[in-house]
């Protein structure tokens, strides 16, 4: 049986009074690719932000290799090292140019 390179527990993610993400747990065993599927708005995005430390939780726990990157004492910049995303749109934030987007990436 293989570790879980990436294990999430009871994330609850939520903007304002809108629950976006509720009671998500999952498990991705060390070499594999997972893709998350779903219909537009269902929280892919969200979820894949929350990961990346792009979007902060507001319960759960979100394990990499075995570490909690949920924790405060956890640099954001060295967790997005080990994680490779691709999103769906040509930009992550529109707000910013591109070269902003890849330098943040």
């Amino acid at each position: 049986m293989s570790q879980s390179v990436l294990e999430i527990s009871r994330l609850r993610k939520s903007f304002d009074t809108e629950v976006v993400l509720e009671d998500i747990s999952i498990k991705v065993p060390e070499h594999t690719a997972t893709v998350f599927i779903g219909a537009s708005g269902s929280g892919k995005s969200t979820l894949l932000r929350c990961i990346n430390l792009l979007e902060p939780i507001d319960d759960g726990v979100i394990k990499l290799d075995g570490n909690d990157i949920t924790d405060v004492e956890i640099n954001p910049d060295d967790v997005r090292r080990k994680i490779g995303m691709v999103f769906q749109a040509f930009n992550l934030f529109p707000h910013m140019s591109v070269l902003e987007n890849i330098i943040l990436a």
